[in-house]
């Protein structure tokens, strides 16, 4: 919505239509308005070399498996024009290494809880999350899920298998330094 609101042409795409109807409700009535489209991201319904600029925020990788991950940036590629620029911002294998919270408590407003559960395996660099929404009534609902959790060396060799370059690992949005403590923020260009 900011990237809209700054005048960029911003296209959103997720598979999801649940968040896709989040970010139509947050977006509200404001103009300009990002386009939202529901789509897989290893087929993204775009023209080839259309955008500047590609962002992916927090955990989106590591769903789907090593290769269809290295097909998803391959497809983000293909829509970025010559010089653009992908910007990747996830947590990254060495932060979960040095971080031994297990579980997490959020609250999330009118009496709602949300409980993190986490268990990491280091060897294979996945994590499986346990996530209970408990209501102010005190009703109880879990999914458990598995994700990938990459080394910044990983992500940098699967952006040049996918045919990125000039790739750069930052520790945050302010161009920190990248540390085994910091996020990963990674910029790609094409």
């Amino acid at each position: 919505m900011p990237l809209a609101r700054a005048g960029f042409r911003v296209v959103g795409v997720d598979r999801s239509e649940a968040l896709l109807e989040e970010a139509r409700r947050r977006a509200g009535r404001d103009r300009p308005r990002p386009e939202l489209l529901r789509a897989d991201y290893r087929e993204l319904p775009l023209k080839d070399e259309s955008f500047d600029a590609a962002v992916n925020l927090s955990t989106s990788l590591g769903y789907l498996g090593d290769e269809e991950d290295v097909r998803v940036l391959a497809e983000i590629r293909r829509v970025l024009r010559p010089g653009g620029r992908l910007v990747i911002e996830t947590t990254h294998r060495d932060l979960l290494v040095r971080d031994e919270r297990e579980q997490v408590w959020q609250g999330l407003g009118e009496g709602r809880l949300l409980l993190e559960q986490h268990a990491f395996d280091a060897a294979a660099g996945v994590v499986q999350t346990t996530q209970t929404l408990i209501e102010g009534t005190g009703a109880r609902e879990s999914r458990t899920f598995s994700v990938r959790v990459y080394a910044a060396t990983e992500l940098v060799a699967m952006l040049g298998r996918a045919g990125f370059a000039q790739v750069r690992c930052l520790g945050g949005f302010d161009a920190a330094p990248f540390t085994p403590a910091s996020r990963l923020v990674i910029v790609a260009g094409t």
